[in-house]
């Protein structure tokens, strides 16, 4: 959201279209289609990026990028700083993208996000790549964790010991903690 510089969000988001040579129309319609699958929509095309909140300055930089039509969006703690429901919102706006077609690499700390979001981690140590695998993967990896220091979210522990209490519940369902008591729930109705 650093990089907002224009006086109107629409103008904003299309100054990238513009410079890879579509027109004033075509660079407009697409940071329009962009600004609304952020889910800012055209009440925000000729507000200032300046006078807007952190998250929607971060959906305003996400949408410049998205107006260029990439095929690979790779974001750098895209959530840091954003309230629990901007987080899930934005979460849920990486999804929207991830299934229509694009990929979306998530470059993270948050552990949680991993487990709720990710299909696939890679764990880098050093600058080099240590395990590529699922999150269920990388967190049931003792020496992994141990060597990379990584806390597996604090759900994932809680269904451990549940499991080393002798609860057979699937980690492969536990996401969050609705999942974790979904799970809990469908062994009690057993």
């Amino acid at each position: 959201e650093y990089q907002l510089f224009e006086r109107e969000v629409i103008s904003d988001v299309s100054f990238g279209p513009k410079n890879f040579g579509l027109s004033e129309e075509e660079a407009k319609k697409e940071a329009e289609k962009a600004i609304d699958l952020v889910g800012l929509g055209p009440s925000y095309y000729h507000r200032s990026p300046f006078e807007l909140s952190g998250g929607e300055k971060r959906r305003v930089a996400i949408a410049g990028i998205l107006a260029l039509e990439p095929d690979v969006l790779i974001l750098d703690e895209p959530t840091a700083g954003l309230d629990p429901q901007g987080e899930k919102d934005m979460m849920a706006l990486f999804k929207q993208i991830y299934q229509s077609g694009k990929s979306v690499i998530i470059v993270t700390h948050n552990m949680e996000l991993v487990l709720k979001y990710c299909q696939k981690a890679v764990v880098m140590d050093h600058g080099e790549i240590y395990k590529v695998g699922t999150p269920l993967e990388i967190f049931q990896d003792k020496v992994l964790l141990d060597k990379t220091a990584i806390e597996p979210p604090e759900v994932f522990k809680v269904a451990l010991k549940l499991i080393e209490a002798g609860l057979p519940i699937s980690l492969k369902n536990v996401s969050d903690i609705d999942s974790l008591v979904e799970e809990i729930e469908k062994v009690k109705r057993k």
